[in-house]
């Protein structure tokens, strides 16, 4: 009897392992709200994900007050061109998804998502980063193609659970090629054949 209650738990503790490892799985099992209206309509604390499409140049303030379970959170295919300082208050959010947009900085308190494990901004018009990103030490996924981002600060050294980086569609140098690789020597990096840039 103890076998077969040993060998259930296994699989139970395997099963709950794995989904909690993939978000993209963890996100197909629940409910996504796509209106703010229906997400406000809901149990507040039911709310887990949020996607809103509606050209927005703005995030609604309601977003970042209203859901304190906010896990995943997508705000791509709008017009924003910044992201509030507000955003530092969804302490619970693993995922955010911001490409398509005109976005042209990151607040600082980008660094206080403490749980953040994929960041998706590519396709957006970003010069640089904040240097409190390196503060995202669960970060495993980075992705900024199509930027205009040839440096990264140098927090991100520490950054020691970061997996990938995908840095392609933007033109840099070999030399900032390189020193970016320097900076993060375990993730992958992905960059398009660097330019002779004047190098």
């Amino acid at each position: 009897m103890r076998f077969v209650f040993g060998v259930i738990f296994m699989l139970i503790s395997s099963v709950s392992y794995a989904q909690n490892w993939t978000l993209d799985a963890l996100e197909n099992q629940i409910y996504q709200y796509t209106s703010l209206e229906e997400a406000l309509a809901a149990p507040r604390d039911s709310v887990y994900s949020l996607k809103l499409k509606n050209r927005l140049r703005e995030v609604p303030p309601e977003v970042f007050t209203a859901f304190p379970n906010l896990q995943w959170l997508d705000l791509s295919k709008n017009r924003l061109v910044d992201i509030p300082s507000n955003i530092g208050l969804l302490k619970n959010l693993k995922k955010l998804i911001l490409y398509k947009n005109k976005i042209e900085s990151l607040p600082p308190q980008i660094g206080e998502l403490e749980n953040l494990q994929e960041l998706i901004i590519n396709q957006n018009e970003l010069v640089t980063l904040p240097e409190e990103i390196g503060n995202l030490k669960k970060l495993r996924y980075l992705d900024m193609w199509s930027n205009n981002i040839t440096r990264l600060p140098g927090s991100m050294a520490e950054m020691y659970a970061l997996e990938e980086v995908d840095l392609r569609v933007i033109v840099m140098t070999q030399s900032e090629q390189e020193d970016i690789k320097i900076l993060l020597p375990n993730a992958e990096v992905k960059m398009d054949n660097h330019c002779n840039c004047g190098n």
